[in-house]
């Protein structure tokens, strides 16, 4: 995840919303009318083109497919899931493991441990919910979905702390303790890899990546859908930022990860 601010700055449809709000009373001063008109304008521009052309696609695409989907070896010794497909807001209310969109990466890694039932299992993410008189976790939900989905929940070690993909890598590295020479899966949304792999490898920790979760296909129609596309150009936006926010903060050491051998240096 990104930080609250910016997970603020990549919302394209809250900032549209806001300017045009802000374009109204712009428009009804003569001093400020033809700003208000301008911004007015730009902003139903704005909606036209994202409602009528696919760009979020297009802008997607490079980021889903920078990793393909892996020939995978005989031997792993380790499959990483990251956290971001739970909802444990609603578990904490319902009583049921709620996931959203992101919920392939769940059945990813379950499948992964069903073909690898040897390997060390992690699930990496520390958001909660507080409930009553405890915390309801992503952890929480997982351990419920790997129940429910046939996964003995206690093969996998939980890392509830992490707030970010960043502390996805530093802390799963710590829980895992992987070893030199060692195979190791991370599980994770197809357009959230480059950012993840990423963070691993600047820790000195080589995955071999598994994407999941895609949002594109065949080329989308010519069709007017704002709504729909809005929201996939938050995604886009926000995983574009994200590389180059974590690239900033010195949390990867390149805007985009290699695409080597996945076995763990010393």
């Amino acid at each position: 995840m990104l930080g609250p601010f910016l997970a603020i700055l990549t919302d394209l449809s809250s900032w549209i919303f806001f300017l045009l709000v802000l374009a109204l009373p712009l428009s009804w001063w003569q001093f400020t009318r033809r700003i208000g008109i301008v911004l007015g304008s730009m902003m139903l521009l704005v909606i036209g083109a994202i409602g009528l052309l696919p760009l979020h696609d297009w802008m997607m695409r490079p980021l889903e497919e920078y990793f393909p989907v892996p020939e995978l070896p005989a031997q792993v010794d380790g499959i990483i899931v990251l956290g971001g497909a739970e909802r444990p807001d609603i578990m904490a209310v319902r009583g049921w493991p709620e996931l959203n969109g992101n919920a392939d990466r769940l059945i990813g890694f379950v499948a992964l441990a069903r073909q690898y039932p040897a390997a060390k299992l992690v699930f990496s993410g520390g958001a909660a919910v507080p409930h009553l008189d405890r915390e309801v976790t992503e952890a929480d939900v997982a351990a419920a979905v790997f129940a429910k989905l046939g996964l003995d929940p206690e093969r996998v070690l939980y890392e509830r702390t992490s707030r970010n993909t960043a502390e996805n890598a530093r802390l799963s590295h710590a829980l895992a303790q992987p070893r030199q020479g060692q195979v190791w899966i991370l599980v994770s949304s197809a357009r959230h890899l480059p950012r993840a792999v990423n963070a691993f490898e600047t820790l000195g920790w080589p995955v071999l990546p598994y994407p999941v979760d895609f949002l594109t296909g065949n080329p989308p129609e010519l069709e007017f859908s704002p709504l729909r596309r809005l929201s996939g150009f938050n995604f886009v936006a926000r995983e574009m930022l994200g590389l180059l926010w974590y690239r900033l903060q010195g949390w990867t050491s390149g805007l985009l990860p290699g695409r080597g051998t996945a076995e763990t240096k010393p």
